[in-house]
């Protein structure tokens, strides 16, 4: 992206404003209310900021489908002339893309647009400015975590976890961009159905390729207990915690082996645990 604007201050007073009037009501909105209303938020921003471009761009148009892997027929009374639009965005492909999707894939179309490079970079920064305004307001548990290079949609968890062990990680990880890639790639397919395995493999990945890396050596993760030692004593790391770190290294390259690589047996609700571990191990090895 080009440039940054400076991003309006999130509107926690709309929302506790909101969430004010729901309960003098006595009314409890559930989950699936909570991302309707935030799929509704975005819908509006996105006609007004980035949905011009793809509705007047074909190429735009194309990219988003192709991104997506979707093939798409027009319907016949959708045509551009001189860029006027006969029939508005309720014809547009791609708005009619978002309005019927389930949340995964409103959620994946979001994550497209930032990915594209046929999308003006002050519109996706607009964008960008109502998404995080409206997760605010509506309190969908879901997180963007902006870097250099990009912007990336991914469940959020326990908010104190997800700044120190994601957010943080993901910027000091962009020096490692082998590493960088398998986390942000975990992260993408965490909160998936069917994706535990890929999450836990991509995070062992990381993990690995980031020790070799600090280490400069080409191990697998397994055989790296004399050399940590070694590192961390340089970096005057207690006998103790040397000790406690290999430990858990060992472990989690057992669970890794044993629940991922050979059996395909992770349980969902464990998974969640190895992210945050992996990342304490991370930020760990990278704060020395």
């Amino acid at each position: 992206m080009s440039k940054r604007i400076k991003i309006k201050k999130p509107q926690e007073d709309t929302r506790l404003r909101i969430d004010n009037f729901y309960k003098r009501w006595n009314v409890d909105l559930n989950e699936a209310e909570r991302w309707q209303n935030f799929k509704n938020r975005v819908l509006n921003s996105y006609i007004y900021s980035v949905g011009r471009s793809l509705q007047d761009s074909v190429r735009a148009e194309n990219e988003f489908f192709e991104m997506l892997g979707i093939h798409i027929r027009k319907n016949d009374n959708y045509i551009t002339i001189l860029g006027q639009v006969n029939n508005g965005f309720e014809n547009s492909p791609a708005y009619c893309y978002f309005k019927d999707a389930t949340t995964i894939d409103f959620l994946l179309g979001l994550q497209v647009i930032f990915w594209m490079e046929n999308v003006d970079a002050d519109r996706k920064e607009f964008f960008w400015m109502d998404i995080v305004n409206a997760i605010v307001i509506t309190n969908v548990p879901l997180e963007i975590k902006r870097t250099n290079s990009e912007i990336m949609f991914y469940p959020k968890g326990a908010k104190l976890l997800d700044e120190r062990l994601v957010s943080d990680n993901l910027d000091w990880l962009e020096n490692y961009p082998k590493s960088y890639e398998s986390f942000k790639n975990a992260l993408l397919e965490y909160g998936t159905k069917g994706k535990e395995r890929e999450v836990v493999d991509n995070l062992r990945l990381s993990l690995e390729l980031l020790i070799k890396e600090i280490l400069q050596n080409k191990k697998s993760l397994e055989n790296q207990k004399n050399e940590i030692g070694v590192f961390l004593k340089s970096k005057n790391v207690s006998t103790e915690v040397s000790n406690l770190f290999w430990v858990v290294l060992d472990y989690y390259s057992k669970y890794q082996n044993n629940k991922a690589k050979h059996e395909n047996s992770v349980v969902s609700d464990e998974v969640e645990f190895i992210l945050y571990l992996t990342g304490t191990l991370m930020r760990f090895l990278l704060t020395k």
